[in-house]
């Protein structure tokens, strides 16, 4: 028998680092053996998490500073806040073979667009190869050192345009409005419940950084561009992310193209369903809990609108990087990720 995966968690006190230590806790190849967080070090992570009041044997494992550090890791997982693991990559990157990372610090490559969403990436640079990744779409750059993951929201809208895209199906102009819940805000949000409770309002109509990232990766995969609108809502809800996509279609594309082009791109994709016109449409209620995206694509005439939803603290977030370190490692991809009991509902 060969032994498992060494892996460590920075900034492992959050949301997304909580969903990595149960899905890490769960995964038959990896280990957890070490967890940092700065503001609880020292304190035992069974005792912290909700989601671990549960266990018969508790793990002995506390909280340590990232400076603690220390040894070999087969992984490291990165759920720092962004702009924080540019000041420690170098030291970070000598204890891993791969740094798979979650938070938006090298997903863009524009020196002026790191400028504007991403400073500390310019500031404090990197020697080696920060490589961004979709599972589904990006190949394995083994000479990588950091494995970035996008963003959720724009991995969601990216799911819903990368088929029309990759078959030059529509004009170069979308519109995307991506509609979010509470825990995308990360804990150190200062929205108060009062504002977010009851409430659908508008978060950020312009210049969210997600925009550039997902024209960058349209670019990076298809060699394409898109002229995108995209504008952000926040849900009263704890998770999930549903992204809509409305895009003209160019002459003679029909709604049997479109759907030829869902299908071709996501047949053989574990952990994207697609829903045909009248088969159903994508939800959040049926995505939170899992690694699930559902996408859907609906054809008017030569207007088409296309959906994905997502858990944003998994398939946006945590499962995501479990899926990818699983493709690195030649893992099949969705070790620890299947959740085959049906949830409740409604």
């Amino acid at each position: 028998m060969t032994s498992k995966k060494r892996v460590a968690i920075l900034g492992g006190s959050g949301f997304t680092g909580a969903e990595l230590y149960r899905l890490l806790g769960r995964h038959p190849e990896f280990e957890v053996a070490f967890i940092s967080s700065e503001s609880k070090a020292g304190f035992p992570v069974d005792k912290y998490f909700v989601g671990s009041i549960h266990k018969k044997k508790p793990s002995s494992l506390k909280f340590s500073k990232a400076a603690d550090l220390d040894g070999h890791y087969d992984a490291i997982f990165s759920c720092l806040p962004t702009g924080q693991l540019p000041k420690i990559a170098k030291r970070v990157a000598q204890h891993t073979d791969y740094i798979f990372n979650v938070s938006g610090d090298y997903r863009l490559s524009d020196a002026d667009l790191l400028q504007k969403h991403y400073p500390e990436s310019l500031q404090h640079g990197f020697d080696g190869i920060a490589h961004y990744y979709i599972p589904e779409f990006s190949e394995i750059d083994r000479s990588a050192k950091i494995v970035n993951l996008p963003g959720c929201m724009a991995v969601a809208t990216i799911y819903t345009l990368y088929p029309l895209v990759a078959a030059g199906l529509i004009e170069q102009r979308v519109i995307t409005d991506a509609k979010t819940g509470s825990s995308g805000g990360g804990k150190s949000t200062t929205e108060h419940h009062a504002e977010r409770s009851q409430n659908f309002r508008a978060h950020k109509l312009h210049g969210h950084r997600h925009r550039p990232e997902i024209e960058h990766a349209l670019s990076l995969h298809l060699q394409q561009t898109v002229d995108l609108q995209f504008s952000v809502f926040s849900l009263d809800l704890p998770r999930g992310i549903m992204a809509t996509s409305y895009s003209y279609l160019k002459k003679e594309v029909s709604a049997a193209d479109v759907k030829k082009a869902f299908f071709s791109a996501y047949a053989s994709k574990p952990f994207l369903h697609y829903f045909s016109s009248g088969n159903g449409t994508p939800m959040i209620k049926t995505v939170v809990g899992t690694n699930i995206a559902e996408v859907g694509a609906y054809v008017d005439g030569r207007s088409c609108v296309s959906i994905a939803t997502i858990d944003n603290l998994l398939k946006g977030a945590a499962g995501q990087a479990v899926q990818a370190a699983n493709l690195y490692f030649g893992f099949p991809e969705e070790t620890g990720l299947r959740f085959d009991g049906e949830g409740a509902w409604p």
